[in-house]
């Protein structure tokens, strides 16, 4: 499995986060239910590398939505998080989560990823809107070496201490 496929059934499980994100022991059996799923209808069940991958994903980006939506919320232009397609903000959530958390994807991968998602899954105007609103959180990665995260959410702003 490719980590394109992984990224995939992580941004499916993130999608969720909206609706259950209160609830630990619902997100849990929301993902275990998700892999059931999966084994069910015959699709190959993500292992190794990939399942690690889509646990720390998930579970990182439900850990830290407070602090993912305000960074969001800061490179919004006259919008609010809560006005967000939900498959947007779940991408975008996603593809933050991996700037700042995941040292191995480059900050360009992390938004190509994100805008080639949101073909598939969000609105016409979509992908567009996600590779300008992340193509500006990369840059101030790249400007700062991290996000100055204490002006933009709670929190500190260390790589994936975001918390």
């Amino acid at each position: 499995m490719s980590r394109k496929t992984a990224r995939r059934h992580a941004f499916h499980l993130i999608f969720t986060l909206p609706y259950d994100a209160a609830d630990v022991e619902k997100l849990a059996k929301t993902k275990a239910a998700y892999f059931e799923y999966l084994d069910e209808t015959e699709q190959k069940r993500p292992k190794g590398k990939d399942a690690e991958y889509i646990d720390r994903a998930f579970w990182g980006v439900f850990e830290r939505l407070s602090q993912l939506d305000g960074v969001i919320e800061n490179f919004l232009r006259d919008w609010t998080v809560n006005r967000l397609n939900k498959a947007d903000l779940a991408l975008m959530r996603l593809a933050i989560y991996e700037m700042l958390c995941e040292k191995d994807v480059p900050l360009g991968a992390a938004v190509n990823e994100a805008v080639e998602l949101a073909k598939a899954y969000g609105a016409d105007e979509s992908p567009s809107f996600i590779n300008g609103v992340l193509g500006n959180v990369a840059r101030e990665i790249k400007r700062h070496g991290e996000l100055p995260l204490h002006e933009m959410a709670e929190g500190r702003s260390k790589g994936c201490e975001i918390q």
